[in-house]
């Protein structure tokens, strides 16, 4: 009877045991998400930037329709590079638009127009991310980078120089050609949210992003894979070439666990908004009015900043389209 007792709690113990290892070894939502990813091997994966340098004034960078940068802070002189990759769906021509500001009230006086000093310059350039498993070969050496170029004001052209002094806003879009060997879906085939009910659009919009912040504020980590999961997979393969191990996906999984390893929360009304389009109409965000550049879409959380945790304001711009058949908001960007 004694030995029984002591085999029945031995058997007990080791089913604690091998419980405990079973849930240690679980994988949590986001990293199932980019586990299993092989990285894609192209003979040459080119991954395309947005640069612009500027003064006198903000602005806001579109490639496609979709927000890639914004600056609506009084810093100066002030330069920039991002990656647009994921706001370009198969090779061919793409569509830049810029939009500028002025500075509105500064420290000095306020400026609701724009100055002659006000100035912009954009260029995008590309990378060729196959290169750089080659670093003595001539290809590498001899890699022409440049693909456009945009100045605000026109200097260089004197029949057809573009000119803002005075103006209270500006915008302008231009085109390059971009050679990708990748092709996603994104919102090509979407349907024209511009063509819907605007009042009904809006109600879904608003009540999506609703939920969202539900799913964000329950810590409900699956459901928030499960909702943006198309738009992450698309962003690996556009972006880095399915490379889960690049430093830039690596720090993107870790402020996507940031977000659910909180241990504070708070949920953040809707700012005053207005529904912009992009896509040729099919994508859609909620834009602040309230606050210069920012999406009227924020939640609050504990972040880390020089080291040290603090309780801060997120906002982050969500792109929503209906696929095709579907007559449901989905996360694409």
């Amino acid at each position: 009877m004694h030995k029984a007792f002591l085999y029945s709690v031995y058997l007990f113990c080791m089913l604690l045991v091998i419980t405990a290892c079973g849930q240690t070894k679980q994988m949590r939502p986001i990293d199932k998400l980019y586990s299993n990813i092989q990285p894609l091997q192209h003979k040459s994966m080119p991954q395309y930037f947005i640069e612009a340098d500027q003064i006198g004034c903000f602005y806001e960078l579109y490639v496609n329709g979709r927000m890639v940068f914004k600056l609506f802070k009084q810093v100066g002189l002030m330069g920039h590079t991002t990656c647009i990759n994921d706001a370009i769906l198969k090779s061919g021509k793409q569509e830049v638009t810029v939009k500028l500001y002025p500075l509105g009230q500064t420290e000095v006086e306020r400026f609701d127009t724009f100055t002659k000093n006000a100035k912009i310059n954009i260029e995008v350039t590309k990378w060729d991310k196959a290169l750089e498993d080659k670093p003595n070969s001539k290809e590498y050496e001899n890699y022409d980078d440049h693909v456009a170029t945009f100045n605000i004001p026109n200097t260089e052209d004197k029949n057809n120089s573009i000119r803002i002094k005075g103006l209270p806003y500006y915008e302008h879009t231009f085109t390059f050609y971009a050679e990708v060997p990748y092709e996603v879906t994104g919102w090509s085939e979407s349907q024209d949210l511009t063509k819907m009910d605007q009042k009904q659009l809006e109600k879904e919009v608003v009540a999506f992003h609703n939920n969202l912040s539900d799913v964000i504020y329950n810590q409900d980590e699956a459901k928030w894979v499960d909702l943006v999961k198309n738009r992450e997979l698309e962003f690996l393969k556009s972006e880095a070439y399915n490379d889960v191990n690049e430093e830039s996906i690596k720090d993107r999984i870790r402020s996507f666990k940031q977000i659910f390893d909180s241990s504070f929360k708070r949920k953040v009304p809707l700012d005053k908004y207005e529904m912009i389009f992009g896509g040729n109409g099919r994508i859609v965000a909620l834009k602040s009015i309230e606050r210069k550049g920012k999406s009227a879409y924020s939640f609050g959380i504990n972040d880390t900043y020089l080291g040290k945790k603090r309780k801060t304001r997120i906002s982050r711009y969500i792109y929503l389209h209906k696929p095709k058949g579907s007559n449901k908001l989905e996360i694409i960007r």
